[in-house]
Order: C-alpha cells, then sequence, then structure tokens
C-alpha cells in the first residue's frame, strides 16, 4: 500500500557544527547589547545639573519713570495751571464763583543743586464777574521757596532717578499778598512738606502741607499766629527737558476699565489758623446705567469757613463800598444729581481707545440745591439764609488716573432760583474734583 507523498517521512539533512556554531555568533551579536538597556530599566539613574545662562541681564522700564519722568534731566521749570492756595481773605461762601476758592497760577523753578532749588509762583484767585477788579488784584499772593529735595542725591547714586524736579521736598517760604487790605493781610513766613511730579511730557504736580507765620518779627510771641493749610498745584509744564518718544496715555489713564460704579472722594482743603479755620470736603457716587453711555452721578460738596473774609451787603452798612472785611461763621452745602451721557463712548470702543466705564467727555443735565447759613459781624449782626436752586444744561470732562485716582470737570450755564428772595438770575458755575476713586 502507497501512502500519499506528504505522508512520506524524507530525511533531513541535521546542520553542521560549523554552521550551528555561525548562527549562535550572529544572535549572541544582535542580543547582548541589549541585555544592559533591559537590567537598567530596574535602576534608573537620574542626574542634576546646572546650566549657566547665556542670556545678558535686561532692564525693563518702569511704568514710575514713563510717568513721571523721574529719569529725565531738568534745571528750568515753567508752570501754568490751577492752585488751591493760601489766600489773604477769602471771599464768603455766599458768592457765587466760577471756580470756588481756586487760583490761576504761574510758576518758574530753578535747581541750583541735585538736592536744591528756587521755586516762584504767583497766585490769582478766580472771582465772579460781580467781585471787583480791585478786590482781585489785591488778593494776588507771591511765594517764593527754597526747596531741599532731600532724598535726591541718594535716588540719583543708585540710578533711580536724574537731577531732577520729581521727588519729596522740604522748603522755608516768604508769601507777599499784592496789597495790604487790611491789617490782618500781611506777608507770611513758613515751612512745608510735599511732594512734586512732573506727569509725562507736559503736565505737574504739586502737593504740600505748610505752617504759615503771619507776623514777621513774633510780636504776638513765638507760639502764636501759626497756621496750617494743605496746598495743591497741578496743570500745564515746560522747560529745557528733552521731550521723549511719545508715551502711551494708558500708562497714566486708566483706559481699559469696565466700571460700573465708583465712589469719589476730593482732596480736602483744610485751613487751620488764627484768623481764619476752612475745611472743604467732597463726596460722589457714580452709577452706569446697564452697559449703555448713560450714567448718575450724586455729589455732595460742603464748606465751613470761620475767620474774616469779603462779604457783598447793602451799601447802607458798607461806610465805602458794597464789600468789606467781616468776622464770618458760614457753612455751605450743595447737594448735586447729574444725569450724564458719555457720548464719545461707543466710538472710542469701536475704535479701541477705551473700555465701557466711567471716563470721557460728558454732556448732561445739572441740578444743584445749595443751602448756607452764615452770621456776618458787620456793623448789625445779620444772619443770613439762603436756599437756591440750580437748573441747566452740562458740558465735562472725566478720567480716572491710575488705578484710584481721578479728575473731574464740568461746567453748566444754569437758571437760577433763590427761594427765599423769589429772585431768579442766570449764570454760569464750574465745579472741579481731584481726587480718590474706588
Amino acid at each position: 500500500m502507497k501512502f500519499p507523498d506528504c505522508l512520506n517521512h524524507r530525511p533531513v539533512k541535521s546542520l553542521s557544527i560549523r554552521t550551528t556554531v555561525s548562527l549562535l555568533t550572529i544572535l549572541l551579536f544582535y542580543l547582548v547589547p541589549a541585555f544592559p538597556s533591559v537590567l537598567a530599566q530596574d535602576s534608573t539613574k537620574i542626574t542634576y545639573g546646572i546650566e549657566m545662562d547665556t542670556l545678558t541681564k535686561q532692564r525693563f522700564i518702569d511704568r514710575y519713570e514713563n510717568v513721571f519722568m523721574t529719569k529725565v534731566p531738568t534745571r528750568h521749570m515753567f508752570k501754568i495751571g490751577i492752585s488751591q492756595y493760601y489766600q489773604p481773605i477769602q471771599f464768603s461762601l455766599i458768592d457765587d464763583k466760577l471756580l470756588n476758592n481756586s487760583s490761576l497760577t504761574f510758576g518758574y523753578e530753578l535747581k541750583l543743586l541735585p538736592a536744591f532749588s528756587i521755586a516762584l509762583s504767583a497766585h490769582l484767585p478766580f472771582y465772579s464777574a460781580a467781585i471787583p477788579e480791585k478786590y482781585v488784584l489785591k488778593n494776588v499772593v507771591y511765594d517764593a521757596q527754597l526747596r531741599w529735595f532731600f532724598d535726591m542725591k541718594k535716588r540719583i547714586k543708585k540710578g533711580q532717578s536724574a537731577n531732577n524736579f520729581s521727588g519729596n521736598y522740604l522748603a522755608i517760604n516768604y508769601t507777599l499778598p499784592g496789597t495790604h487790605v487790611v491789617w490782618e493781610n500781611e506777608p507770611t513766613i513758613g515751612i512745608k512738606a510735599g511732594f512734586q511730579r512732573r506727569l509725562l511730557n507736559s503736565g505737574f504736580v504739586d502737593y504740600a502741607f505748610a505752617l504759615q507765620q503771619r507776623s514777621l518779627n513774633f510780636r504776638y510771641g513765638l507760639l502764636y499766629f501759626w497756621q496750617f493749610s494743605t496746598q495743591i498745584s497741578y496743570g500745564y509744564a515746560f522747560g529745557d527737558w528733552k521731550k521723549s518718544r511719545k508715551r502711551p496715555l494708558c500708562d497714566v489713564l486708566l483706559c481699559d476699565e469696565n466700571i460700573r460704579r465708583q465712589w469719589k472722594y476730593k482732596i480736602p482743603e483744610v485751613t487751620l489758623g488764627y484768623h481764619l479755620y476752612r475745611v472743604r470736603l467732597g463726596v460722589a457716587y457714580e452709577q452706569k446705567i446697564k452697559s449703555s453711555p448713560f450714567a448718575l452721578n450724586f455729589q455732595y460738596d460742603m464748606s465751613i469757613t470761620k475767620g474774616y473774609s469779603y462779604t457783598k451787603g447793602p451799601s447802607k452798612y458798607m461806610a465805602y463800598d458794597t464789600y468789606a472785611s467781616d468776622n464770618t461763621k458760614e457753612i455751605s452745602q450743595f447737594l448735586t444729581f447729574q444725569p450724564r451721557y458719555y457720548f464719545l463712548q461707543k466710538k472710542d470702543q469701536l475704535a479701541g481707545r477705551g473700555g465701557n466705564g466711567l471716563s470721557g467727555l460728558y454732556t448732561g443735565l445739572n441740578n444743584e440745591l445749595n443751602l448756607y447759613i452764615g452770621k456776618h459781624n458787620t456793623l448789625y449782626d445779620i444772619l443770613y439764609k439762603r436756599n437756591t436752586l440750580y437748573i441747566g444744561a452740562l458740558i465735562g470732562f472725566q478720567q480716572r488716573l491710575f488705578r484710584h485716582g481721578y479728575l473731574d470737570f464740568n461746567t453748566s450755564y444754569n437758571f437760577k432760583h433763590e427761594f427765599r428772595q423769589s429772585h431768579n438770575s442766570t449764570g454760569l458755575r464750574g465745579n472741579l474734583g481731584l481726587g480718590f476713586a474706588f
């Protein structure tokens, strides 16, 4: 019987010893190098090392330097702006002034040494048109100061500042009123502690605490006739510095804010002296209406004065004029409500220049109620009470500064109604607020 070929067993030739050895050699050649890596998986070693950085150190320009120009050398500086400054005789709060208690200031400052400068300035008070010019000119104040920037040399040595006017200072000063209107309107000497900063290429701000002596020869004693006050000036500045390239305004302005509401507190003004006590405070709250460019602004301002002031009264009480220097005690309060429309906000958003906040040009309606009460010691002891309503068209500008600062200026043309006297009139009013916002 024959079996199929597939079942037939054919003898296979066995491999020779030489061939077998050759195959084992080739197999070992490929496998042996792999054994250490396989075994190493159970005993992995991690090593650490430090590589030296090959990049050179880089210094990034601080935003502080950009805004306050601390690295720009300056020897001469001219200043034009607005000041809330020492005034020899205050006008009564009963007078309606365009810019209450503010002066137009002109100044010049010269750096003598890195730590010392001489600052000269003149301050012309703002008054309404109803006040005779002679009273304005008599109240111009001229001020001379020798300033010591006590940390300037140290900052220059550390490379934190150049020789300029942006710094903290102590000063001795001399003030000279334009004319001796009354006996207490005399030159003064004093000391000041304050700080001054340049703002970008063409701005400045100067804030100080002042202690003034109203008797140059101390005829009433060393401890008498001192007056303490807060003083601020700000505005436009120009001088011998090299203007830097244009900095983005968003270094100083809060541009891309999305603010729906804010509280605003004016920098308080305080004067405490022998002939004058005065405090001025202001607070406001502003609420945006959803995401629209409309907002509601509520504001409260209060002024308290005790001391000598110019008072306008009936001519029969005045010997030679309608104005006289009276010893007054008075308080004036303003309750203000302003619906505002920031009319450029949408346009600025589309152009990428602003956010959905409470900054920019605005228009609206001014509504103010003034509550005044004062006691004036003229030839007769007269008590004034006056409630006045102001309603009119409003235009203004508001801007957030840095993170918690603000500037708000507006003017309005109002219909004015005095309730007690049933007297109506029209005229301009102004409001200036500089302070802190949260």
